[in-house]
């Protein structure tokens, strides 16, 4: 029979009456105390609770549970003691084992009322009923067919020229011996390997599988594309097996629908299907003005979705009246990204200008068609212009003798508006000011120097004498 507390010392009793004294003391009314053994019980389990009350008689109270204590608990057990604290005094306890009668309920805060004791209550008991999780346990079963195989590309329906992504995955049990697979035939369209195949363990319904996968790159050529079936074999040695048995996996051929170019697109365009592009560009850096004999550098990147790099149009053909243009290098390369495929292109151009002034940049531009939503489109970035000044003239000098140029300008348009006569006096005049302007600098310079040193001299006569000290050790 289970005990709610196996009591084998008299220090746990002597606690336990001085703390239902001491409630006693607080709350006349409240003469029962409940003391649970746990705050919180799994739905379904039991539950221990000691029930102390003190009384003048030696006579055992009657006992009984509250209506709302039987809806969620049935007594399996009851232990009643008596101990005599003196004249007429005596401590009655009761050690209640209680099953909970629903373990299916849910996760809840249980509040039953006070426990009646000759006319006396307790505290009304709290719980804290927790749900019980139910573990299925997962048995370890083989599946009928140790080797599975299927093949399969990122879009069954392309246009002409569009790359498509191709995937084989193997799974398989145990260990392979002499493994044959059959190679990649396609029709209508060529491939190329993606980076190294990779394998993978997992576990499924209790059973651990490998997992072997390849992508490749499959260029559309023709208006009829196919994937033929591919097969695989191997000897697999599976748990609690001695030797090797043959097993055979097969892929049914994959037929890609493949759309025309549109007879809206222009001739003199290369043509470029796509998902998406991305098209930036930056000069290395950008100077505010550019020296004739000095290059400009730029640096172009294209992020194609959909495409390979290999056929992303590059910048080497651009052309511009203003500048000369010359390849520096090309970087090209493919990723996958969330699934899709990511062409790449990296380049560096030199500009050289053929002329001085503001010189407009040549634009970046290019036209591709949107797979997806079956229209044309176009991505440009705009250079701008930059001012190319002559080899020998600094940025400031450039700057100063473009103000002249337009001070010279206005003077100009103002005589003209007035209609009066420059004469050669005046002339003669207009020459002499500047003259007389740098002799009144250069006076004001020497005068400013000579205060600074008789200011200079004045303080150094000030100066008290300076005395010689006596030495710190005296011999």
């Amino acid at each position: 029979m289970t005990v709610f507390f196996k009591i084998s010392n008299l220090k746990f009793l002597n606690g336990c009456f001085l703390l239902l004294l001491l409630l006693l003391l607080a709350s006349p009314a409240q003469a029962v105390l409940l003391t649970p053994s746990q705050p919180k019980l799994a739905a379904g389990g039991q539950l221990e609770i000691l029930v102390e009350t003190i009384s003048s008689q030696a006579q055992q109270p009657a006992l009984v549970l509250p209506a709302s204590w039987q809806t969620h608990f049935k007594r399996l057990d009851q232990i009643y003691q008596l101990e005599a604290k003196g004249r007429d005094r005596f401590t009655h306890r009761w050690f209640l084992v209680l099953q909970h009668l629903q373990p299916d309920s849910i996760s809840r805060r249980l509040d039953l009322e006070p426990l009646q004791i000759n006319a006396r209550s307790s505290q009304p008991l709290q719980l804290l009923i927790e749900a019980v999780r139910k573990k299925t346990a997962i048995q370890a079963q083989r599946l009928n067919q140790p080797l599975t195989m299927q093949q399969s590309v990122d879009f069954t329906e392309a246009y002409l020229g569009q790359t498509l992504v191709y995937e084989l995955l193997i799974r398989y049990q145990g260990f392979p011996l002499e493994p044959r697979l059959s190679p990649l035939e396609i029709e209508g369209a060529t491939g190329r390997q993606l980076g190294d195949g990779r394998e993978q363990g997992f576990n499924q319904r209790g059973v651990s599988w490998q997992e072997a996968r390849w992508q490749e790159l499959i260029q559309l050529h023709t208006l009829e594309a196919r994937i033929l079936p591919r097969y695989f074999s191997s000897r697999l040695t599976l748990a609690g097996q001695a030797g090797g048995k043959l097993y055979e996996a097969a892929t049914p051929a994959l037929n890609i629908n493949v759309r025309p170019i549109p007879d809206s697109w222009p001739k003199e365009l290369p043509w470029l299907p796509a998902l998406g592009v991305n098209l930036e560009a930056a000069f290395l850096p950008r100077p505010k003005q550019l020296k004739q004999d000095e290059a400009l550098e730029l640096s172009i990147h294209l992020d194609v979705v959909g495409q390979q790099a290999r056929n992303l149009p590059q910048f080497r053909g651009l052309t511009s009246k203003n500048w000369r243009i010359e390849p520096l290098t090309e970087e090209l390369s493919d990723r996958l990204v969330d699934g899709l495929l990511v062409g790449s292109l990296k380049q560096r151009l030199v500009l050289y200008p053929n002329q001085l002034g503001d010189l407009k940049l040549p634009d970046l531009t290019l036209h591709w068609w949107d797979a997806r939503t079956h229209q044309a489109r176009q991505s440009q970035v705009k250079l701008g212009q930059l001012e190319v000044i002559p080899v020998g003239e600094s940025v400031n000098q450039q700057a100063q003798s473009s103000q002249e140029v337009k001070a010279v300008a206005v003077i100009e348009t103002g005589l003209a508006v007035e209609g009066a006569e420059v004469t050669n006096k005046q002339l003669g005049a207009h020459k002499a000011l500047p003259l007389l302007e740098g002799w009144l600098g250069w006076l004001l310079i020497v005068g400013g120097t000579l205060m600074v040193l008789a200011v200079g001299v004045g303080l150094l006569k000030n100066q008290p004498e300076i005395k010689t000290l006596p030495p710190l050790n005296p011999s």
